[in-house]
């Protein structure tokens, strides 16, 4: 520090601001005068015309004399080269003041660390004298100086303090407390208590946060006190008081709960994970969980055992088949809102949701009516009963992929029973009946597309009508169910418009002749060794399949799917350049699931397609700008966890077999073994070929899996899905604000209790057009959250009563004037950024606390 320019700094500083006064008085209190060359300085006040006094102890009284009566003119720099005394004994106390906060000039280690950190006000100077071995660390002025809010008092140096000792991110009594429990938990041995110590007194931490809290101080181990006392009213908040472990009372009820739920949204919430569990096994809480049903707990989170009792109650109503899908998807739709469902419990919750949609799926399937015709067992597999294959895979996927859901063993075990015992029976007898009555002779459903017109249907019109690339990807044993899947996730690209449609697959349903129908041109003959061909040309291997398209039209190519997207830019344009059709090949699902040794991760396979067909499509339209692709397969499967039983196996067939499974045969002079049925191949244009199919859910006695099958004339074999993706682009690209929107529907916007409803609207349903809408609600008073902070997506898609929505908030507890207005505000945080959505002004009608 320049003393001679601080000195003068003050002395100009003390004129601006005592206006009325020509002269400036400053107080020099020095204790290192024996050190200090004061001829400089002397000099340097002389020239600006200030006046140089020397103070001692015999000469107070003239000092006073001299500066109140003799010379009342003149600026003087009052110098006294020992310690300042105390106020009381300070004769010149009131000449002191009159300079104000530029009234005393100071030159030690004290007053340069003060300057340093911009404290000009004189009384935190004892406060800094106090705690000065603090301030010796560059390391912790460092991070005082950020965390020091602006014109700060003795309280907020204090705090500050306890900021940087502790590595708090601010000096608010919820960081400070938060810092602490994450340095050592709930035990007073805390490790934060050792450097608040060593620096100051712990007293001023638990002063300071216990009246934040609105807690009484506790004699035994303080900040377990602390956090049972808040942990107490976020349980209280939504259970009955007869429930309660005791009382722990808090003033600010509120505070101390959004205080739980906004640390649960942070990164540090384990921390506080281990302090709920800690307390679920101080109270006892499993205990009191036991003694009650789970309404009472419904809205409550607090603790995870709370959902063990949930999920413990939901899986004993689904074993004794009494569970009731649509209460329950209300309940897991109010539980999905909780911290332990997002974390501890996520595995869980997926299977037991997944299995709700089954047996509601379930309860419609065993009410319908029987179904009569080919058109009715198309339609109802295309339209309905495909969900239940879906959820199928989708169950069995998180059961045998989860962690921890060895305790749902005998509920997966009812519902593969189900699936496979009464549902694919039923489908089966449904199948059977409309190939004997229609099917058997003539393999067309009327009105349905026949996988053979897959190119003329959907392809050539396409290249005879545009300039557009069309790309197809075939993918092997792509069933309906997954298409279905797949195209709903499309469906959620901005830039993408999409459909699905479904053709009735070539039958026997295997990849040979399912490959075949869906390239250009008629098939011709099954070759003794099982080869298809197409107009005279086999279809076996890419070169081939080649070959055919080129036939019909000279700007195509046949490529390996995987093999193709792992190209880089260059190499891919140097394939496909001037192709106007492009076909792309993928096997994974028939890969595994054809061979008996991995038959067992069929659905994963399905799942990993989904996501490489995904992976796919991004690539086509990223980097090579595809406007148009198909997505298609050459058969589904039918899969059983369980094992096969003995009445679903057929004897083998005999005569000269071209090609089989355990599903089909082809060939001449076939029998037709009990449980199995002729088909005749004349739809295809085909002679002297034979088609024999097993019935229902039967197997042939040869080799190969027994899970993974498929050849037969099962929806699940034999209706497959076509997939039509568009790239849009331009103005006809779907915005990022194609969303639903939401209103606050409150007739009254007046606030007139801490705890209240706020009704929102969903204006309209999610549908292909309008996409869903998160947003982030809280109430803000003058900039600062007064409320918890609630995350709600509005994704309904029904009708007028289920797009209503409710939402609790909690007031902060604070002084608040009747008549004063807050804002309710909505945030957009559907998308990759958060954006402003609308804002609502309340009124605050309500007693202070």
């Amino acid at each position: 520090m320049n003393i001679i320019e601080e000195l003068l700094r003050l002395f100009q500083e003390q004129l601006v601001e005592n206006k009325a006064s020509s002269r400036a008085i400053v107080f020099w209190y020095d204790t290192q005068s024996n050190e200090r060359d004061l001829e400089a300085i002397k000099q340097a006040l002389h020239n600006e015309g200030i006046r140089f006094w020397e103070l001692n102890k015999s000469n107070v009284f003239r000092t006073k004399v001299l500066l109140e009566l003799e010379d009342t003119e003149n600026s003087y720099l009052v110098y006294a080269p020992f310690t300042k005394p105390k106020d009381e004994d300070n004769f010149l106390i009131d000449v002191l003041l009159y300079g104000g906060k530029f009234g005393e000039f100071q030159a030690d280690e004290v007053a340069i660390k003060m300057k340093e950190l911009r404290l000009d006000h004189l009384s935190v100077r004892p406060l800094i004298e106090k705690h000065w071995a603090f301030f010796k660390s560059q390391k912790r002025i460092a991070k005082f100086k950020k965390l020091l809010p602006n014109t700060p008092n003795p309280d907020h140096i204090e705090q500050t303090m306890l900021a940087v000792l502790v590595n708090a991110k601010s000096i608010h009594p919820q960081d400070l407390l938060k810092s602490v429990i994450l340095l050592g938990g709930t035990k007073q041995s805390n490790e934060a208590f050792v450097q608040i110590e060593k620096y100051m007194d712990s007293e001023l931490f638990f002063d300071l946060v216990e009246d934040y809290f609105g807690i009484r101080p506790s004699e035994d181990n303080r900040l377990f006190s602390i956090m049972e006392h808040i942990v107490f009213q976020h349980y209280a908040f939504h259970v009955d008081e007869k429930i309660l472990p005791g009382a722990y009372p808090s003033k600010v009820p509120n505070i101390c709960k959004v205080f739980i739920d906004d640390w649960l949204k942070s990164d540090e919430r384990s921390f506080l994970e281990n302090v709920l569990d800690e307390l679920e096994r101080h109270w006892g809480v499993s205990y009191s969980v036991d003694q009650y049903t789970y309404q009472a707990f419904i809205r409550c989170d607090t603790f995870s055992v709370i959902e063990r009792k949930i999920l413990d109650a939901l899986y004993d109503l689904f074993i004794s088949e009494t569970v009731l899908p649509a209460e329950w998807k209300g309940i897991l739709a109010e539980r999905s809102k909780s911290y332990w469902y997002k974390t501890r419990f996520y595995e869980e919750y997926e299977l037991v949701e997944k299995v709700l949609e089954f047996y509601e799926q379930k309860a419609l399937f065993e009410k319908n009516s029987p179904l009569s015709n080919s058109q009715q067992w198309y339609e109802a597999y295309t339209n309905q009963y495909y969900v239940i294959d879906q959820l199928y895979r989708q169950i069995y996927v998180v059961f045998v992929k989860g962690k921890n859901l060895d305790r749902y063993q005998e509920l997966m075990q009812r519902v593969t029973f189900w699936y496979e015992a009464k549902y694919l029976l039923v489908m089966g007898k449904y199948t059977d009946d409309v190939l004997d009555t229609e099917l058997v002779t003539k393999w067309k459903v009327p009105g349905v597309v026949g996988q053979r017109h897959f190119y003329s249907t959907y392809i050539r019109p396409i290249i005879e009508g545009t300039r557009e690339r069309v790309f197809v990807i075939i993918s092997d044993a792509l069933r309906y169910e997954a298409g279905k899947e797949l195209a709903d996730k499309f469906g959620q690209r901005l830039n993408a418009e999409v459909q699905i449609s479904s053709m009735q697959a070539t039958i026997p349903t295997y990849t040979q002749l399912g490959m075949a129908a869906l390239l250009p041109g008629k098939i011709t003959d099954i070759s003794s060794d099982g080869q298809v061909f197409v107009d005279g040309v086999s279809t076996k291997g890419i070169q081939n399949r080649n070959k055919i398209l080129q036939m019909h039209e000279p700007d195509s190519i046949a490529l390996n799917m995987e093999q193709f997207i792992s190209l880089n830019k260059e190499s891919g344009q140097e394939y496909i350049r001037g192709k106007r059709v492009v076909y792309l090949y993928h096997d994974n699902i028939d890969a595994v699931g054809d061979s008996s040794k991995t038959e067992r991760y069929t659905f994963e396979a399905v799942e990993s397609t989904i996501e490489r067909i995904q992976a796919a499509v991004r690539k086509l339209t990223g980097t090579y700008e595809a406007a148009r692709i198909f997505m298609t397969t050459d058969h589904g499967f039918l899969y059983q966890a369980s094992e096969v039983e003995k009445y679903q196996k057929t004897e083998g067939i005999k005569g000269t077999v071209f090609d089989s499974n355990r599903r089909f045969a082809v060939g001449n002079g076939l029998n037709v073994p009990q449980g199995s049925v002729k088909v005749s191949l004349d739809y295809l244009g085909l002679t002297g070929v034979e088609a024999v199919i097993a019935k229902g859910l039967n197997r042939f006695t040869t080799g190969g899996g027994q899970r993974f099958v498929h050849g037969g004339a099962m929806p699940q074999e034999s209706i497959v899905p076509v997939i039509e993706y568009r790239q849009v682009k331009g103005k006809a690209r779907k915005s990022e604000q194609a969303r639903v929107n939401v209103r606050v529907s409150s007739i009254q916007k007046v606030i007139t209790s801490y705890q209240f409803i706020v009704p929102f609207f969903q204006e309209e349903k999610v549908s292909n057009e309008l996409r869903e809408r998160t947003l982030r609600a809280a109430f803000y008073r003058s900039g600062e959250r007064i409320s918890n902070e609630l995350t709600i997506t509005f994704d309904a898609m029904g009708d007028v009563s289920t797009r209503q929505t409710e939402a609790v908030f909690h007031l902060l507890e604070d002084r608040y004037k009747t008549g004063d207005i807050c804002l309710l505000r909505l945030e957009d945080v559907s998308g990759r950024t958060t954006e402003l959505y609308s804002e609502e002004e309340f009124e605050l009608k309500l007693y202070s606390v």
